[in-house]
């Protein structure tokens, strides 16, 4: 039971690493700066970076095996506000 415990705390502070880093790869000047990279398990639908990270937030989504499913709706216009890059409607 330990062993399980250790196991998931593990997983999940791993998770919490990853959207730490996808969170310091969303920076932007204008809307062009930003790529949506696509939807990963459990980083939600729209994973949004600057165009000069998507390689290595690609590579480091690669590395996280996750298995569930979203059910995400069609992505809408990518913006820049306040230096982040966000989707229209958020």
């Amino acid at each position: 039971m330990i062993l399980l415990f250790t196991l998931l705390l593990a997983c999940g502070l791993r998770e919490d690493r990853i959207e730490s880093k996808l969170d310091e790869m969303n920076y932007c000047e204008e809307a062009a700066d930003c790529v949506d990279i696509g939807g990963e398990c459990p980083f939600g639908c729209y994973i949004l970076v600057n165009e000069a990270e998507e390689s290595a937030a690609n590579a480091l989504l690669a590395r996280h095996v996750e298995t569930c499913m979203y059910d995400c709706m069609a992505p809408t216009e990518v913006l820049c506000e306040a230096g982040r890059c966000t989707m229209a409607g958020w």
